[in-house]
């Protein structure tokens, strides 16, 4: 991570008197987390956070290569058992990060410089998720 990626991180606590803030932060990486996401550390607050915060990974306890796995795995219309036995996750936490996925510019620009999707592989994942959501909403 350069220089330049961490002026754009900015403390999510609403708490902090610079949160969301860019200008007068004081934001320092502080160690990894154990699925090798980068840890950081607002110093006027003190809260610890992950650069996911905002994001579908937010809170998932998944490396950067499973999440690859199975977002590449559901582009390709594998269902979600499918995927379970595949990656050797629960069925509930491949479903959990797909449903949890949410289109915004954080996790689009996530996905494509921290993950390794192509952009081209986005708009198909927006494409199936709309899809699959407006589905489940007429069954309903």
């Amino acid at each position: 991570m350069s220089v330049g990626d961490l002026q754009e991180i900015v403390c999510p606590n609403p708490e902090c008197e610079y949160y969301l803030r860019a200008d007068g932060k004081a934001i320092i990486r502080r160690g990894k987390y154990k699925t090798g996401h980068q840890r950081y550390n607002c110093k006027h607050c003190g809260r610890f956070f992950m650069d996911t915060v905002g994001t579908a990974i937010y809170r998932k306890h998944l490396s950067k290569d499973e999440i690859r796995l199975i977002y590449r795995l559901y582009l390709e219309r594998n269902g979600i058992r499918s995927i379970e036995r595949i990656t050797g996750h629960h069925r509930d936490t491949v479903s959990n990060l797909i449903r949890d996925t949410v289109r915004n510019e954080k996790t689009e620009d996530y996905l494509v410089k921290q993950i390794g999707l192509t952009a081209n592989e986005c708009e198909k994942l927006w494409a199936l998720l709309e899809k699959k959501r407006n589905t489940s909403q007429k069954s309903d």
